[in-house]
């Protein structure tokens, strides 16, 4: 028997002599291969002992008033033999009551995964803070973000339409248009003075790598992980289309208070107002009927709108919209027993302005049989506001779990922790690539083991929403199958599965001639839709020749701006953001690194070979193993390697049952792909991800002339590779040393063609 402690915020819990608890851990099942999983317990018991009820308030008495919400799950974690085995979350289930006296309660542990969900909330990603990527909302400013070949700018304009027909040298979209459409085209002809594109026509896009950067924020956690430095996830962006037109919107901005004045006879606001978060806490006060807040504008230098959004315990609660000089009465609250509420509030304007403001908190009350009112005054300092583009407001309807969610499903990736509030997200082969080799055959029972047939899907699909797009929409009636979409069937009894990304993919149209590729967000009818949300990848320059309007008057002609669609360059290699190898609309060339292709068929490959089995085995292991082993390492018993489809632990015991899969894939089976350079030499990029111990990765190679960096890595991250100019065919042996903590080393290489 192990000793297995139990630690809730740091207090130990007491825990039963003889309580079995057992965790079951996984990562990524079988059984459905598009979710990723963590540790959880099954419901397990501890005693109501003094300790115990000191901590947990004596929840089972509901009379008790409680110091702490025993309804939200608390940081927990356990230790065996005074060995961490993992971290997580606790939630108290219930309680039982024998003979009238508390006897026990029931919990369950959940490992930091299913937690990070829990973080997420229903929160939104327009309830993100996006001021750190405000910018000027002006058509030089806007051209230079299209025009733009490099990575300096976090937020770019997409040449997608969503108000009209675009059309080029009197070419117009690869669909069908009706005659009375084709008849009003002469003004949209983007090559011409007449059609020039407006700044107020296109939507922002924001880089992916900074919404992971903002969640970070928000939440206070870390994501790690060698892919998230890739620029096959950094070059990719999120089109920010909420609303069927451009929301001009400033972003909002607090107000800074200059005089706090109080005017009362019974009631002194002036501590219900707090200057550091603009925020006024409403609380029951004695004799008072009615408390109100009063926002006035007293003047402005022009004449645009602006909304006012009032926040109540940190939630929107209500946006009121004005222009000019104006007062308005924000809220109105009746006293009732234990108020205790806090309103903040922002400003946003759709244009350039200076406003000067103030705020009254005004409550109402009865003496000598009249209603007599005393107040709190707050003046402003005047707030200049520079218009530039409210990323929330035009943000895509979408809850932060389910963007998250999408974007592992995108790229087939594991999300784990191993640390507090730092997550690991890693491309599935990645992980498993990192994982150590451990033979556990001494403690597996070999006399019992039970083999299963793999349970496989008759038909596996992978699959966008369903898009409205025009262009869309004509190459499903013209190939019968929707665009990026792709699907196998297997002659198997089994169900159907369906990896479902939560993105729209938007088909564009390069014009013939020219290497400009438009897109539409226009349906079926050509009129404007708000379309699920888009994932664009970055490409690089092309050039172009079509007409934009300036602020002012008059146009420029634009010669080169960056495509963003489905594909991306990388290592002199295209890839792109489509399941099927689909016919690029760019590069008018099938892509055959697909996201199926590079980040789900070795997987599936591995389970649908004839050889695969499921494996379910009993063993015992050493406290050293249930600490130290990590889902991604490859099991060996006997002769043959597994990877784990799931543990259940007995940690009390050590008993565990494993099920296992048949490993036949190499030991190094990332998603990095060989790069390729020209003959000319010159510089790529290679994701390093450090294994399982590993300290350091150093590199060589035997070729003169070729250089890292860093060399050598300590972390996980992107190595630099430098190599001269060649003849083609030329193949670079690239070796890497690994170096674990115990002094080890392993080696593996890849190679480079130029």
């Amino acid at each position: 028997m192990r000793k297995v402690q139990l630690y809730i915020e740091g207090n130990r819990i007491e825990l039963f002599n003889d309580e079995q608890i057992q965790v079951t851990s996984s990562i990524q099942n079988v059984q459905d291969i598009s979710k990723t999983y963590t540790d959880f317990s099954q419901g397990f018991t501890v005693p109501a002992s003094d300790v115990n009820n000191a901590f947990f308030e004596h929840w089972y008495n509901s009379d008790i008033d409680f110091s702490t919400d025993n309804n939200l799950r608390k940081d927990a974690y356990i230790e065996i033999n005074l060995t961490t085995f993992r971290k997580g979350k606790i939630q108290l289930d219930g309680a039982s009551l024998s003979n009238g006296k508390p006897s026990s309660y029931k919990l369950t542990f959940y490992g930091e995964g299913v937690t990070l969900k829990d973080t997420f909330g229903e929160d939104l990603l327009s309830d993100l803070d996006y001021t750190a990527y405000a910018h000027p909302f002006t058509s030089a400013e806007v051209l230079t973000r299209i025009t733009n070949s490099t990575n300096t700018y976090d937020v770019k304009y997409p040449l997608i339409t969503s108000n009209r027909i675009w059309e080029y040298q009197s070419i117009p979209p690869n669909a069908p248009l009706p005659n009375w459409l084709v008849n009003t085209l002469t003004q949209n002809d983007i090559h011409t003075t007449a059609g020039a594109i407006g700044k107020t026509e296109l939507f922002p896009a924001l880089r992916v790598s900074k919404i992971f950067d903002l969640i970070e924020s928000k939440y206070g956690i870390t994501f790690s992980g060698a892919f998230l430095q890739d620029e096959r996830f950094t070059k990719l962006f999120l089109w920010y289309k909420g609303k069927e037109t451009l929301v001009q919107y400033s972003t909002a901005y607090n107000l800074t208070a200059n005089t706090i004045t109080p005017t009362f006879t019974n009631y002194d606001l002036t501590n219900t107002y707090t200057s550091a978060t603009n925020s006024v806490q409403i609380q029951e006060l004695a004799g008072v009927i009615t408390h109100r807040l009063i926002y006035e504008v007293t003047s402005t230098t022009t004449s645009a709108n602006y909304s006012i959004d009032i926040y109540q315990n940190g939630n929107l609660y209500n946006t009121i919209t004005g222009f000019g000089t104006g007062v308005y009465t924000l809220d109105t609250i009746t006293q009732t027993a234990g108020l205790d509420v806090i309103y903040t509030f922002q400003i946003r304007t759709q244009g350039a302005n200076v406003i000067n403001s103030r705020l009254k908190y005004e409550v109402d009350y009865i003496t000598t049989g009249s209603v007599n009112t005393d107040y709190l005054t707050v003046v402003y300092t005047a707030l200049t506001v520079n218009l530039s583009i409210d990323l929330a407001a035009n943000a895509p309807v979408i809850k932060i779990a389910d963007f998250f969610s999408g974007i592992l499903k995108t790229f087939n990736m594991t999300t784990y922790s191993i640390k507090d509030a730092e997550y690991f997200v890693e491309p599935l082969d990645d992980w498993y690539s990192k994982g150590a080799v451990v033979d556990v055959s001494e403690y597996v029972d070999v006399t019992t083991i039970d083999i299963e047939r793999m349970p496989l899907y008759k038909t596996i699909s992978f699959k966008y929403q369903e898009s409205e797009s025009f262009l869309n929409k004509n190459f499903s009636q013209t190939f019968s199958r929707k665009y990026g979409d792709t699907s196998y069937e297997y002659n198997y009894d089994g169900s159907e599965f369906v990896v479902e990304l939560p993105f729209e993919n938007l088909l564009q149209q390069k014009f013939t001639g020219t290497d400009l590729q438009v897109g539409y967000s226009l349906n079926g009818e050509f009129s404007p839709y708000i379309p699920k949300p888009v994932l664009l990848y970055q490409y690089t320059n092309k050039t172009c020749d079509f007409k934009y309007h300036n602020d002012g008057g008059g146009h420029s002609t634009v010669t080169s701006y960056t495509p963003l669609g489905q594909d991306l360059i990388y290592n002199a290699t295209n890839y792109t953001l489509n399941f099927a190898p689909e016919t690029s609309s760019l590069l008018l060339t099938p892509i055959q690194n697909t996201l199926f292709a590079n980040y789900y068929f070795s997987y599936l490959y591995n389970l649908y070979n004839l050889k695969q089995r499921l494996l379910n085995v009993k063993a015992r292991l050493p406290v050293s193993l249930l600490t130290g082993l990590q889902l991604n390492d490859r099991l060996v018993i006997r002769d043959r390697r597994y990877i784990i489809n799931e543990i259940k632990t007995n940690l009390t015991t050590g008993d565990a049952d494993l099920q296992l899969i048949l490993d036949f894939r190499p030991i190094v089976n990332s998603t990095n792909p060989n790069p390729k350079i020209s003959t000319e030499g010159g510089t790529v990029k290679y994701t390093i991800s450090l294994p399982n111990n590993a300290v350091e990765a150093a590199f060589t190679c035997a070729t003169a002339g070729v250089s890292f960096s860093p060399n050598p890595m300590t972390t996980s991250g992107v190595l630099i590779i430098t190599l001269p100019s060649g003849a083609s065919g030329t193949v670079y042996t690239i070796v890497v040393t690994y170096t674990y903590l115990d002094g080890s080393t392993t080696t593996e290489s890849f190679y480079i063609i130029q």
